[in-house]
Formats: C-alpha cells, sequence, structure tokens
C-alpha cells in the first residue's frame, strides 16, 4: 500500500471517529450551556481545564513517549523492551497519582490552602478523573506505537463524549444537571473507557510480548521522556491557560463565553487533529529508514488534506458566527462569544496551515528543540492574557491564544525546516 493510501485509509478511521467525538462533546457542552447558568457552566469549565493540567506531572509527555519507542521496539521485534516499557510506564502512573493524591489532600484539608467555598469546591470531584486521564493517555500511547491509530483513539474520542452525552442528558431531562454532577458524569465516562482500553490493548499486544521477559532501559526512557515532559508542558499549558486565566482574574460568565468559543473553534482544526492522531508511527518509519523525501511527501499531503477542510468551516463561522451561537446556544452567548469566536477561529486556520510541525519534531528525535517554541508562545500567551483578561475578559483571552498559536506554529515550522530539512506548512 502506497503512502497516500496507507494515509488515507487511517485518516478515514479515525475521521469518522473524530467526526462523531468531536460533535458530541459539542452537543454535551450545548445542553450543560443551555441547562446551567453561564456563571455554573463557567465554574464547571474552569475547574474541568484544571485536569490536564494536574495531570501533567503524572502522564506529561508519556503517550508521546510510548508511541515512539512501542513503535521502534514493534518494528525491530525487541519484545523484552515493548513489554518493559508498558510495565515501566504503568508504575510511574501509579506511584505519582499517589503522590497527587497526598499532596491534594494536604493541601486541601490538613493545610487549607485551597478554598472550600464556591467553585473550588468542585476541585475534590475533579481530582478523581485524573489517573483515569493518565492511565488512558499511557494506553493510547501504546496502542498507536502498535500502529493501530483508530483503536488508539476509539476509547476517548469516541466512547468517553458518547457516554458522558448519554449521562449528561439524562441528568438535563431530570432537572439535576449541575457543575459537581456534570463533574461526576465525566469520571463515570472516564472509568468506562479505562476498562474498555485495557480491554483492546491486552487483545492487540502481540503474543510473543507476553512471552517475552521484560527488560528495561530505564536510563535511555528517562532521558528521552524528558524533552516530551517539557512539551507536553507547554502544549498542556498553551491549550488551556486562556480559560484558567480567565477563571482567576475575570467572572464565570467570561468563562463561559471563552469555554463555548473555543469549543466551537476546534472544530476547524479538526482534520488537523485526526492528522495529528494517525501520523506518528509513519513520521518514525520515515525518518528511522533516511527517507526525507517521504516524509517531506507526509507532511505537506497531511497538511493540504486538513487545510482543505479547515477553511471552509473557517469562513462559515467568521460570518455566520453570530446567528449560529444564538440558535445552538443561545442568545446571551451570540454577544459573549462571537468577537472571540471569530479571533480563534482565524488563528485555527493559520494552525492548519502550518501542519503536525509539533508531532514532527518530536518523532524525529528533536523534541527537546521544539520546546523552545513552546516556551516563547506560551510566555507571550501569559503575558497577554495577564494583560488582557482582567480589561476585556474572554476577548482578551482569545487575543492571547490566537497569538499564542501563531507564534507556536513559526517557531515550531522554523526548526523543523532547520532540524529535518523538510517544509511542513501545506504550500
Amino acid at each position: 500500500m502506497n503512502l497516500r493510501k496507507e494515509l488515507f485509509k487511517s485518516f478515514i478511521g479515525v475521521g469518522m471517529m473524530k467526526l462523531l467525538g468531536i460533535p458530541m462533546a459539542l452537543l454535551t457542552s450545548i445542553i450543560m450551556a443551555r441547562y446551567m447558568s453561564t456563571e455554573e457552566f463557567g465554574a464547571y469549565s474552569f475547574v474541568y481545564a484544571l485536569i490536564p493540567l494536574i495531570a501533567l506531572p503524572i502522564s506529561g509527555g508519556l503517550q508521546q513517549l510510548l508511541t515512539k519507542e512501542v513503535a521502534t521496539y514493534y518494528l525491530e521485534e525487541k519484545w523484552q523492551l515493548l513489554r518493559g516499557i508498558v510495565s515501566a510506564a504503568t508504575i510511574w502512573v501509579i506511584i505519582l497519582t499517589l503522590i497527587v493524591f497526598s499532596t491534594y489532600a494536604i493541601f486541601a484539608f490538613i493545610i487549607p490552602l485551597i478554598p472550600r467555598n464556591e467553585k473550588w469546591s468542585l476541585l475534590s470531584v475533579a481530582i478523581l478523573i485524573v489517573p483515569f486521564y493518565a492511565f488512558n493517555a499511557l494506553r493510547s500511547g501504546v496502542i498507536k506505537g502498535l500502529r493501530r491509530p483508530v483503536l488508539a483513539e476509539l476509547p476517548v474520542t469516541t466512547l468517553q463524549p458518547i457516554i458522558l452525552l448519554s449521562a449528561v442528558a439524562i441528568l438535563a431531562l431530570s432537572r439535576t444537571l449541575t457543575p459537581e454532577n456534570a463533574l461526576y458524569s465525566q469520571l463515570f465516562s472516564w472509568a468506562i473507557v479505562f476498562i474498555i482500553a485495557n480491554i483492546i490493548l491486552v487483545r492487540i499486544v502481540p503474543s510473543e510480548c507476553y512471552k517475552a521477559k521484560a527488560e528495561y532501559e530505564l536510563h535511555t526512557w528517562k532521558s528521552g521522556l524528558l524533552p516530551f515532559i517539557l512539551l507536553s508542558f507547554f502544549s498542556t499549558f498553551n491549550a488551556h491557560i486562556g480559560i484558567v486565566i480567565v477563571g482567576f482574574l475575570s467572572s464565570d460568565e467570561q468563562v463561559a463565553a471563552f469555554k463555548v468559543a473555543e469549543r466551537v473553534s476546534q472544530l476547524v482544526s479538526l482534520s488537523l487533529v485526526v492528522i495529528n492522531l494517525i501520523i506518528s508511527p509513519y513520521i518514525v518509519k520515515s525518518f528511522k529508514s533516511g527517507d526525507i523525501q517521504r516524509l517531506q511527501k507526509l507532511s505537506k499531503y497531511s497538511a493540504r488534506l486538513a487545510l482543505v477542510i479547515a477553511l471552509p468551516l473557517g469562513v462559515v463561522f467568521i460570518f455566520s458566527g453570530k446567528f449560529l451561537l444564538k440558535l445552538i446556544f443561545g442568545g446571551d452567548y451570540a454577544t459573549l462569544s462571537y468577537t472571540p469566536l471569530i479571533i480563534l477561529v482565524v488563528a485555527q486556520v493559520f494552525n492548519v496551515f502550518f501542519g503536525s510541525v509539533g508531532y514532527i519534531l518530536s518523532m524525529t528525535g528533536y523534541a527537546k528543540d521544539s520546546y523552545k517554541g513552546q516556551l516563547v508562545a506560551l510566555i507571550i500567551s501569559v503575558v497577554l492574557s495577564v494583560l488582557l483578561v482582567p480589561r476585556y475578559g474572554a476577548v482578551g483571552a482569545a487575543y492571547a491564544v490566537a497569538v499564542s498559536i501563531c507564534v507556536w506554529n513559526i517557531s515550531l515550522g522554523y526548526l523543523v525546516y532547520k532540524r529535518v530539512n523538510i517544509r511542513p506548512t501545506a504550500c
């Protein structure tokens, strides 16, 4: 099977799941926005945005490292090392989860530095989601490394949004949809997909791996994990810093406005998200074989495929966004979220044009370089958010995030050209 056919087949498989999962997540947000007040939805959105940040010490960079190493061990049939890295990663997640729980308990109950009133009281529910979030990242990384991207994304991309939507719909119909119950619904959905992901992993791991005695290259893995941790740290903070700073420096209503704009704008970058979910093993294969020409074709073709889908969506949201927000979320959000939506949509189209720059650097051994661009983008995002959010709320956060996205792509695009000698953009 040639590159285009192989990539297109995986794109269709993962894309179909995303085409189901993303609308499910959007529909869940619509129900929450409709059945909660803007303040309640804002409080829920703020606390849930903290979960990836809390999970960073546990699973940050682990998924990318596992995808890279497992893909290599699977290709070279090093079953002892494949079994070893999965076992080591599992132990790592368990130990760090216990440390995070203990730290939260100390600062919430023994040395009460964490507030226990209003939205902060929701954190005691949200933190229970963290271990399932981390373990699902681990399982996804391993399954993706085994070159099964569709199965890797099935639990989190498709099943979790469906389970969550069902739970939230039941709560809404029974008039019991509150921020706390919405977080319990999240906990339930993540626990279910954790079980499903484990079943998938057990079934697809090669039988040779079960027969092999685990071997460990802890020093190599530790060295390889550090740049991925930094990359994950910067990318996660860049993804969530806007809503978190709005939660700290503005009102819950502005959090809700920014959340809606952000959720809708994500549809524009859906095609690139799908590409990123499937492209990693192919990058590793092309780079390991020294086929830079194939890697260039892979990069350009995937970026163009993503842009062809993203650009028309962006145009629709820019010119019809206010009408769509009013129709779907309600009149309050048509006023609060339209300007942030336009800003974020333009930034997402720019993001798609640059393609999979972060993944190319990470999978070709230059993750240490990629966090330089991430660091600059994060600093810009934080500084602009702190300056703009107190005065402009969600609009200020949207500007900060948009500038951060542009800086991130330009910086990493330059590094891809410098280190890998390919142009990652769609042109």
